[in-house]
């Protein structure tokens, strides 16, 4: 694309244009909250395919609920702001959705709005090493709990928590970390969920561990049901993650994403097992809608009009 452009609230802005002020609760308290979605372009039939859209929008207003964020915005006003943003940037590829609700005013700690809404578009592609796996770590880090913060939402002031955690990692050559929790189990990992699969059966950390309520998660444990795998969802222990034969970490950034090694210990053959390719199948099926069954909800899919698209007056 020529020129990228940003929703703000109901506006179309440029790139650079789309912009908070220093002094606003945002950036001096790091009172906001997102969602991420990818899109999936299918150019067969001219469309994209925004994964589980619903879904990330329910959570996105969860948690400006927890976060105390007094708004106006409905489900169906978001939704629309979503597609049209995807289309004034006319992408055709796959891509990336990020929505923030923001709190603008210059105002105190407890301010509860007004709440900025910003919508941005981009292409994204799959993430390092997805084909052969990653090499990940513990981490020293604890990650935080529902007594601090709530780490069940997107409040962009948790991630500071992982990203402390993940600068780490990089420093002792890793590709990525988990965090254990206060009770020194497996949570997650600073932007992706957890499984490890051990003799056959598919495991991951209980949403009270200290976790993302992740949609992908979900998702993957739907899938082992249809296909006949035992999963379970309760605490892990550090060392038993060293035994697992198999390891994937999983989100809307990461997809499935295959872990070969934690902490220098090689899982299985140190290759990608077969039931995290099972997985990345269904997966890769459920985003391009390669199996009858499959389609997606109406409203999450971004129907593109050839001759609208090529002949669009984008509104500034």
């Amino acid at each position: 694309m020529s020129e990228y452009f940003i929703q703000l609230n109901d506006r179309v802005v440029r790139y650079n244009e789309a912009t908070i002020h220093v002094g606003s609760a945002a950036m001096k308290y790091g009172a906001s909250v997102f969602e991420g979605i990818r899109g999936y372009w299918d150019a067969s039939r001219y469309r994209m395919h925004l994964m589980s859209l619903s879904e990330h929008v329910d959570r996105l207003f969860d948690s400006m609920k927890i976060m105390g964020m007094e708004h106006t915005w409905s489900k169906e006003s978001v939704l629309k702001n979503i597609r049209n943003i995807i289309l004034i940037n006319s992408l055709h590829e796959d891509c990336y959705v990020r929505v923030a609700a923001s709190i603008e005013a210059d105002g105190p700690l407890d301010s509860r709005g007004p709440v900025l809404l910003s919508i941005a578009a981009f292409p994204m592609q799959r993430k390092p090493h997805s084909d052969q796996g990653i090499h990940i770590s513990v981490s020293s880090w604890q990650r935080i709990s529902d007594h601090m913060m709530p780490p069940r939402i997107k409040c962009i002031a948790n991630y500071q928590n992982g990203r402390l955690a993940m600068l780490q990692a990089k420093s002792d050559g890793y590709d990525n970390t988990l965090l254990l929790n206060q009770n020194g189990k497996i949570a997650e990992a600073p932007t992706a969920a957890f499984f490890i699969v051990k003799n056959g059966q598919l495991i991951t950390s209980s949403v009270t561990s200290g976790i993302l309520e992740s949609i992908t998660r979900r998702d993957i444990l739907n899938w082992a049901e249809e296909v006949g795998l035992n999963a379970t969802q309760r605490e892990l222990d550090r060392t038993e993650c060293y035994l697992a034969d198999e390891a994937f970490l999983c989100g809307t950034g990461a997809e499935i994403l295959p872990v070969v090694s934690i902490d220098r210990h090689i899982l299985g053959k140190g290759s990608i097992g077969p039931i995290t390719a099972l997985l990345m199948r269904k997966y890769f099926n459920a985003a391009y809608v390669r199996e009858e069954g499959l389609e997606p909800a109406v409203e999450d899919i971004v129907i593109y009009p050839k001759e609208e698209i090529e002949n669009a007056a984008f509104p500034i």
